[in-house]
C-alpha cells in the first residue's frame, strides 16, 4: 500500500460530533476536545473507536501500524486492536490498513477523530453504520 497515494483518496471523518464545527465556534470546540482528550473520557473514546475496527474485522482483514505506515502487522486480532487504541494518546498515532477495498484509517493520539481514506464509496457507508452503533458519527468534509 502506497500511503501517500491513498491519502489522496476521498476521505471522511469518524468523530464525536455529527459535522464540522463552524470556525466561529472554535473556542467552544477546543474546550470540548480537551474534555474528551482527558481521563476517563479518552479511554472510553478509544474503546469506542477500537470497537468500530474490531467489528469491521469481521468483514475485512485489518492490519495495524504504530510507525506511520512503515510496517504493518499481520491480521490483527480484537485484543491487539483494543490495546493499540487505548495506547494511542498524546504524540502516538495508529494506522489501520484494509487491502480490499483499499482503505487507510488514521488516528493521532492528540485528536478525538479518525480519518478514513478509501478508494471505495461503499466501505465508508458501511463504517458509518458501525460508528453509529457505538455512538460516533461519520461525516464527509
Amino acid at each position: 500500500m502506497n500511503i501517500e497515494k491513498i491519502m489522496r483518496f476521498p476521505y471522511c471523518i469518524i468523530d464525536i460530533l455529527p459535522k464540522r464545527v463552524p470556525d466561529d465556534r472554535s473556542a467552544a470546540y477546543s474546550k470540548v476536545e480537551r474534555y474528551y482528550l482527558s481521563e476517563p473520557q479518552i479511554n472510553a473514546l478509544r474503546r469506542k473507536q477500537a470497537e468500530i475496527i474490531i467489528k469491521l474485522s469481521c468483514y475485512n482483514d485489518i492490519q495495524l501500524s504504530t510507525d506511520n505506515g512503515e510496517n504493518f502487522s499481520k491480521s490483527a486480532i480484537p485484543d491487539d486492536i483494543e490495546k493499540q487504541f487505548v495506547a494511542c494518546v498524546g504524540t502516538k498515532s495508529l494506522y489501520i490498513r484494509i487491502e480490499s477495498p483499499e482503505c487507510l484509517i488514521t488516528i493521532d493520539g492528540c485528536d478525538t477523530y479518525m480519518t478514513v481514506y478509501s478508494s471505495d464509496y461503499k466501505l465508508p457507508e458501511f463504517i458509518k453504520h458501525i460508528a453509529s452503533s457505538v455512538g460516533l458519527f461519520l461525516w464527509k468534509d
